[in-house]
């Protein structure tokens, strides 16, 4: 990650950082240690502020960015309380996943765990309320609605 800097005589340093599809993240930190937060959307147009922080404010900020406060832990699956014991959960499945390959109806996965497929998440499409035809695939994200036991089941069965 390449980052330019630059000094800003009698104000501070300028950094700016290309985050990606052409956008660039610019900071000041100003020698009282104030802080601005800038993007820019591309290379020829104007920075946007964002934020204008005191040195304390940037630096508490900058202690959660930097995982300090929490380190996140990616996993497979993502659950969402809906009730007092049901909730959304989201699967992905594998290559070596019994669903894979299978429509929903001969899966007969609701019978099978009590869980419902509500959704699947293929790449960048997700298709709602999926028909009994639909046939899974590795890397689809299903996402199943039931109860804890139902959620056990599923997983026991198909991840």
């Amino acid at each position: 990650m390449d980052i330019s800097e630059t000094e800003l005589p009698g104000v501070g340093k300028r950094f700016e950082v290309d985050i990606g599809g052409g956008e660039s993240a610019v900071v000041v930190v100003h020698n009282t240690g104030r802080r601005e937060l800038f993007v820019r959307p591309e290379p020829d147009a104007d920075a946007e502020e964002l934020l204008d922080l005191s040195d304390k404010e940037a630096r508490i900020i900058g202690s959660i960015l930097e995982g300090a406060h929490f380190q996140p832990v990616a996993t497979d699956n993502t659950a969402t309380q809906i009730g007092d014991n049901v909730m959304l959960e989201w699967y992905t499945l594998d290559e070596d996943s019994p669903l894979v390959g299978k429509t929903l109806a001969a899966a007969d996965v609701r019978n099978a765990t009590g869980a419902t497929i509500v959704a699947v998440e293929r790449g960048d499409e997700v298709i709602q309320s999926p028909e009994a035809k639909f046939t899974a695939k590795a890397g689809d994200q299903l996402i199943a609605v039931g109860t804890g036991e139902n959620h056990e089941e599923f997983a026991e069965a198909y991840t």
